[in-house]
């Protein structure tokens, strides 16, 4: 696995995300631009998953999970609530029988209660994403610049915070600051975009610490062997076993 090719990953990863704060602050203006964010948060998915095919992280793993399915789950919970609110237009608009009354609004009463879990827990899902995104960060702060990993931990704080505020839309206040928290989570982690710039941390060469040479006597090395017939020496006697010359 390359090193560079994880952090490429994170960097097209902060691009798109780039993407996905702009248009989500555009979307103020037009709701196209937040069908781009949604489109571009895909994308920034499918970058999570390639980096992941090398780290076998499982907060990452995780995160795109939890995030996918928190998106479905918002989406179900979504149409069964409209569901729910054209049943009861039906019976506020429409004239029918007693029966065909009742059995609209048990649709109703059964229909709406299940939406409204769909949404909720699609809320507590995508706060579990972001704060599993959170903890790769943290724990995995040697892959990115001091500096940056505050930034990437603060947006997922951001972000998660952002989702909370978001389900209690029914409080004006909270649909403002959650906007808020959520634009901002989005570009702190958009500044992955810049990790290309840094460079890769290198590793320090291994060093052998070798034993310190002695200088060798060459006296001492003489007196190992006989003088007159060059034959190794016990170190006993005063004489050569080999050729008897006086070796004292």
């Amino acid at each position: 696995m390359s090193n560079m090719d994880v952090r490429k990953d994170f960097y097209e990863f902060g691009k798109n995300m780039q993407i996905v704060a702009i248009c989500t602050v555009l979307s103020i203006v037009t709701g196209v631009t937040g069908l781009i964010a949604l489109i571009f948060t895909f994308v920034a998915l499918g970058n999570i998953k390639n980096a992941n095919l090398k780290l076998n992280n499982e907060y990452l793993k995780q995160f795109r999970s939890k995030y996918v399915r928190a998106f479905i789950l918002r989406i179900s919970g979504t149409i069964v609530l409209i569901a729910g609110v054209i049943n009861i237009l039906v019976i506020v608009y429409l004239p029918m029988d007693i029966t065909s009354y009742w059995t609209t609004v048990s649709i109703s009463i059964i229909v709406m209660p299940i939406g409204l879990v769909f949404m909720i827990t699609s809320v507590f899902a995508e706060m579990k994403a972001w704060k599993n995104l959170k903890r790769f960060f943290e724990e995995n702060r040697s892959m990115f610049p001091d500096h940056l990993n505050y930034e990437l931990i603060d947006g997922c704080d951001k972000l998660k915070t952002a989702t909370l505020l978001n389900a209690l839309g029914f409080l004006i206040i909270t649909i403002i600051i959650g906007f808020i928290y959520q634009v901002i989570g989005y570009f702190k982690l958009a500044k992955l975009n810049t990790l290309m710039l840094y460079d890769v941390p290198k590793t320090s060469p291994t060093q052998v610490n070798l034993p310190d040479s002695r200088a060798i006597n060459i006296n001492e090395v003489a007196s190992n062997f006989c003088p007159n017939c060059g034959s190794k020496l016990s170190g006993l006697g005063k004489f050569c076993p080999l050729c008897g010359s006086d070796i004292s």
